[in-house]
Order: C-alpha cells, then structure tokens, then sequence
C-alpha cells in the first residue's frame, strides 16, 4: 500500500513521544509497520531495540508478517501485553508456558470456589465469566478492595478474590492478569531489571492504544524512560472497553503526561464509501470527550444505508433474512455479511430464524443457550410432566416453583404419582395441608395438558400458575434482575409462538441447539458463512455488508450503561458498528417487543440518515 502524506509523515517520525489518530480504515497496520522499516533503514536503529505491542496475538503476526514482506531480516519484537510481560517474567523467574491458568482451568476454579461458599447459587457460564471480567477489571486497575464495593449481588466479592487467588497460588500457576501485576512489582523494586529492559527497547510502539488500562500504561511508561521513544496509534473514538478496565481517558491526556508529543491525524477513509463515512462522523460528533477529527472517503462509488422500522421481532426477523438473501442474489458472499448485536441476549430469535431457513452462519461470542437457562428449567420440567413424562427429575425441577412444600425426600421412586402423593398426606396430620395442594397442582397439570399450542402452555405456566410472580419474589436470591430472567422467558415463549405442538417446538429446540454447539466445536473452521456477533467482537473486522437489529433505546445505548452515565462509551460502541460496513448498512427496529412498546434509539436520529 502507498502511503499518502500523513501516513508517510507519521512512519518517518524519529525520535521523541508521537500520537497517531487513526480513524477506522485509515490504514493504521501500514503506518505502524512501515514506520518500524523507517527506524531500521533510514535511521539506523537495531531491529532488536524495536518493541511492537498490540492486544491480539492475530494483531501482531499480522504486524509482523507485513513487515518481513517489506525488510529482510529478523529481530524487532512484536507481541501482545500479556506475552511480552509474560517474557520478563520468565527470563527472571523461569516460568514455563505450562505455569499460566488458562481461561477454562480459572472458570473451573471459579465454579469451584462459588459452589462450595454459596452452593444456593446457580454457576453459569454467563455468570462466572461476569466474575472473571470483575477479577481482572480490579487487578488492572489496581482497585483498593477494601474501598470497593460490587455490584455483583449472588456472591461477596471480595471473600470469592482472596480464595481464588489462594487457591492460584496452591497451583503454582500464574493467572492471567497477575502476569501484568507481577510484571510492574519487579519493574518497580528492582532497578537493574528495568534498566536491562530499558536498554533492550529504546523504540516502543503500541497500537490500539485506546484500549490500554492503568496497569499496562504504567509499564510501558517506565519501560519508556528515559528516552521517551514512545510512539502510540489508536482511535478514541472507538473506545469501547471500559468494563475490561480500558481507560479512553490515558489517550486524551497522553500529550500532558508527554509534553512536546507529536501529533499526526490519518483521515483519508479507505474502507467505506462515502455515506457510511458520513453519518458515522455525524453520529460521534456527539461525543464531547474526543479528539477533534473529520474522517474523508477515498472511495467514489455509491454505497446503500437503509433503515426499517417493523412493527414485532419476528417481522424484524424476517426482514434480516430477506436482506441476507437479497445481498447473496446481488453477488455478495455470506462470509461478507455480519449481523451484529449490542449483547448476547435478544439473538436467540434471528438465528432461530436462520436455522429453520438454512442461511448458513458463524458466531464470534459464545451464545449462551437460552433453552438451558436455570430459570427455563421448571418450565421444561412442567411441560414433559404435563405430557405424560412423569418422572422424579421433570418434578423437581418445577415443585416449588412456585413454592407447595413438596418436599425431596417424599419422592422415593424413579416416577412420580401424585395419587399416591395424596394417600401418603392424607395419613399425616402434619402434612395434610398437602393434600389440597397437591389436588390444586393435578388441576393446573390437566388444564395444561388439555392446551393445544406450546405458546399457551408457557403462558399459563407463567401467568396462571404464578411463576413469572415466583421469579420477581425470588430475583433477589438469585443474584440477577427480574427483569433479566423475566426476558429470557419472553425470549423462549416468543420462539413457541409459530409451532402448533410442543413436538414441533422441541424439534427446532434440538436443531438450535445442535447448531450452537457446532459454532463451539467447529466455529474457526467455518467458511462462506453470515457472521453473527456483537458489537464489541466485530471491532477490527469489515465487511461489505452490515445489518444492525435491535436499534432502540434500552438497547443500544443500554438500559445498564445509561443508569451508569455511559453515553459516550455507548456512542462509540454504535460507531464502530457501524463503520464495520464497506458497501451497504440496514439498520431495523421495533415498535413492540414482548407486548411492550418500545422507542427507537436516539443515535438512529444522529446518523442522519
């Protein structure tokens, strides 16, 4: 690639602290690898004193591979954060590859730890990574514990951190993000140490260095000095990792802390056309915390933004199909097709639909079955029962949901009769009580037997039945919101509603299920399929067609992060959704969801479209 004047400009920077503003499709990988063949060719420096961090291990073979292609010869380090700390590490103390925790051992751990404190606690994935994401945000920010407060209300925080760390340290593995604790420790009590590697890395480079945290820019900073040889490339504008611990902040204060820094601002936008350039730029101009920029299109040719609004997820839904086939009948590969959702949750109902249409597709994150959800349990549990499934597992799931009494060790065979049921209360005065409840619950079960449609049956189980009022009571035990648990029960009745048996609905139940775990054990291997993702994990990627459900308030931004003043941060996670288009963006919302009115999201009326 030629560069154009800035780009130049910036690869043949020298010495001193630089700031490089790359804007998405800027070329900022040609900036950063041409700049590392300026520094070894034109001015001298030995590839060995150059270090190249990035966040990705993808981002830096990538890096390093572009610039073989250009220099001859080996040397200048590329690597991640975790893999250039970890290197320190074991050149002082001897670490093996085989001493870190992967991440499956440190959520097995977690587990562990959670189900012996707390074993009323229901350990799912979602939630244990929730955990892990908390246990890294407080160590890469260096949070005082005893000042801070979760807000995570299943578990005590702090009592469930000090047992994992112990048990880590009983391991004698190293954690993750301990290897960056570890790291500035040794930086920072052995003066020698840093100034072995002080003189190792006289030329440091950083890209995406607006995802940095306090931790890392603490290193890198002394790792810097004395000569200040720091050159960083980022976007602020695409900041969108603060729950990780990234803090946008450290690059709008960089030319404070580096007075004297050189600024060099890449505008020219060689990815998109121009009217995806444009209403990106109108909707994060309403960022007040941000580098002043205007990004230029380079490209001429005409693209496509559409906007739908339909009245029900299911016709909007249908819509994102009818895009999808109308795209791959224009000649456009499934592979250069992304759907891309603020969160996990709310995607169950496309990719059903796109399971029972066949449309091929691949998942970046990890989509949480929400057909196996703990509050889904007595559901299922009711409805085989009802059917005829009568055994001891179906009926505990769902006894005291809502609360009756029942009580386990009652139930001493493989099958459950309620008759016998009765017979046994009705010879206990004790539990005589039992015998009403138990005729309420034969009542409630035949009424549900006789109903035709899977949709009716959950209804009543919710609203009859009182469970949806169980769950409101029970939230607070439960450690999650009523309203969370409450939407994933509309998202698995909102999915009965087109079958007209319960087998009918189970059948497509098992090819969804079949098809996610798929996604799990083949998902890299995957070709010319539509990529479903969120918007955090398309950061990064391009494709020449984008579509964006779900454009409403409450979703994008987010009911959470606006309760915690994260408007800004939610702007810029819209905007690096939608500059992932290159040809075509489709933008849908919804009037209703679940029988409740909903409103579009205020960055639709931003984009101006």
């Amino acid at each position: 690639m030629k560069l154009n004047e800035t780009q130049a400009a910036a690869a043949l920077h020298h010495e001193g602290p630089a700031l490089v503003l790359a804007g998405p499709g800027t070329g900022k990988t040609a900036v950063i690898t041409a700049r590392v063949s300026a520094l070894t060719e034109k001015y001298g420096v030995p590839p060995s004193e150059i270090l190249v961090i990035t966040f990705t291990r993808a981002a830096a073979l990538e890096m390093e591979s572009r610039y073989r292609e250009q220099a001859e010869g080996r040397g200048v380090t590329f690597g991640t954060f975790h893999s250039i700390f970890f290197r320190i590490l074991r050149e002082r103390y001897h670490y093996e590859a085989g001493d870190i925790l992967r991440e499956g051992a440190r959520l097995r751990l977690l587990s562990e730890i959670v189900t012996r404190l707390y074993p009323n606690v229901p350990c799912e994935q979602g939630f244990l990574q929730e955990l892990l994401s908390e246990i890294s945000l407080v160590k890469n920010n260096g949070t005082d514990l005893a000042k801070y407060k979760s807000k995570n209300g299943r578990v005590h925080f702090q009592t469930v951190l000090a047992r994992y760390d112990e048990a880590v340290r009983r391991s004698r593995k190293l954690d993750f993000d301990d290897m960056l604790v570890l790291t500035k420790r040794l930086l920072q009590t052995e003066p020698d140490v840093l100034r072995e590697y002080q003189d190792k890395f006289r030329f440091i480079m950083v890209d995406e260095f607006q995802d940095i945290n306090r931790l890392q820019y603490d290193v890198v900073r002394m790792l810097a000095e004395p000569e200040r040889n720091l050159f960083i490339v980022g976007d602020d504008d695409q900041s969108i990792y603060e729950f990780r611990g990234a803090a946008p902040e450290i690059m709008l204060s960089f030319p404070k802390d580096y007075p004297g820094t050189k600024i060099f601002r890449l505008m020219r936008n060689y990815r998109s056309v121009p009217e995806i350039v444009r209403v990106s730029g109108n909707l994060i101009r309403h960022n007040r915390e941000r580098y002043e920029k205007k990004l230029e299109p380079e490209k001429k040719a005409s693209g496509k933004i559409l906007y739908e609004r339909v009245k029900t997820d299911k016709e909007e839904s249908s819509a994102v199909l009818q895009a999808i086939r109308e795209a791959v009948k224009a000649g456009v590969p499934y592979d250069d097709i992304a759907v891309l959702f603020r969160t996990n949750s709310g995607t169950t109902g496309i990719l059903g639909a796109m399971t029972a249409a066949g449309i091929p597709f691949y998942t970046r994150d990890q989509i949480p079955n929400v057909y196996r959800h703990f509050s889904v349990k007595p559901l299922f549990g009711i409805l085989n029962f009802a059917a005829g499934h009568t055994t001891r597992k179906n009926f505990l799931q769902f006894m005291n949901c809502p609360v009756r009494y029942f009580r386990r060790e009652e139930l001493t065979s493989e099958n459950v009769d309620l008759k016998a049921l009765k017979s046994m209360y009705a010879r206990d005065p004790v539990r005589s009580f039992m015998v009403e409840k138990t005729e309420e619950l034969e009542r409630e079960l035949s009424l549900l037997g006789r109903m035709k449609t899977p949709y009716a049956k959950i209804n009543y189980f919710r609203i009859g039945m009182g469970y949806d009022e169980y769950l409101r009571e029970t939230s607070g035990e439960k450690g999650l919101p009523a309203d969370e648990l409450l939407g994933i029960l509309n998202e698995v009745q909102d999915s009965a509603r087109e079958f007209t048996t319960l087998d009918e609905w189970y059948e497509f139940i098992a090819a969804y299920t079949r098809k996610l775990e798929d996604q799990e054990n083949r998902g890299g291997m995957m070709k010319d399929r539509v990529t479903v993702a969120t918007y955090h994990a398309s950061k990064g990627l391009e494709y020449h067609t984008v579509l964006l459900p779900d454009v409403n308030e409450r979703v994008i931004p987010h009911e959470k992060a606006l309760a915690e003043g994260k408007l800004e941060e939610e702007r810029r996670l819209f905007y690096v959704a939608v500059t992932r288009a290159e040809k075509e963006l489709r933008l849908y919302s919804v009037d209703e969801r679940y029988g409740k009115k909903t409103e579009i999201s205020r960055f639709l009326k931003e984009l101006k479209i």
